[in-house]
């Protein structure tokens, strides 16, 4: 009899061990877990960066006129400035534009320029149709060869948003589609640093 308790304890005992086994795993798993979530909101959270300004640049406007940015210098402030990038193809930018240009036209304030910044067109006048379309008054610029939307503000595409301060001090470069009410906070929080 005593063989017989032994052989029936040690399934018991296996069961003991496998239990201990898959506690230690997914407490390691959990660990493996938390160690993981906190590598990924280190990595997302906003670093603390030092201040960056934007240089003065010429503009080009849809209908060829030339016109120098808005915003100034630290030395010689200008106006605050918010671009709104799109183009006519991009199909987020259907959607946007006539958004934003609804907030403009209720919230529009003088202390803050707003200029559309369109992207390239197979026409130059393409970019003005649409914001016509779209409702969107405010002076149209155009950057054919993406040397300001690569280069100064470094963005993948459309649509995008740079909010500038008057001394040229990048405040906010939001990449992809705003929401009236998203464009609207960021816009107010321009206005009220001017």
């Amino acid at each position: 009899m005593g063989e017989v308790n032994s052989t029936a304890e040690e399934p018991v005992e296996e069961k003991r061990v496998r239990s201990r086994s898959r506690k230690v795993a997914i407490g390691l798993l959990s660990l493996g877990l938390v160690v993981v979530i906190g590598i990924l909101v280190v990595a997302t959270s906003k670093p603390t960066t030092k201040k960056v300004y934007l240089q003065k640049v010429t503009l080009t406007t849809a209908d060829g006129q030339r016109l120098p940015s808005p915003w100034g210098t630290q030395q010689h402030p200008g106006k605050a400035t918010v671009l709104v990038f799109f183009a006519s193809w991009c199909e987020p930018c259907k959607k946007e534009l006539p958004r934003l240009a609804h907030y403009l036209e209720a919230n529009a304030s003088n202390k803050v320029e707003v200029l559309g910044f369109d992207g390239r067109e197979d026409h130059p006048k393409d970019g003005l149709v649409f914001a016509a379309k779209a409702g969107f008054n405010n002076t149209v610029v155009v950057d054919p060869n993406y040397d300001l939307v690569s280069g100064l503000f470094n963005l993948p595409g459309f649509p995008d948003t740079v909010f500038i301060g008057a001394d040229g001090e990048l405040i906010e470069r939001h990449i992809g589609p705003l929401s009236a009410k998203d464009f609207g906070a960021l816009y107010q929080q321009l206005v009220e640093r001017s």
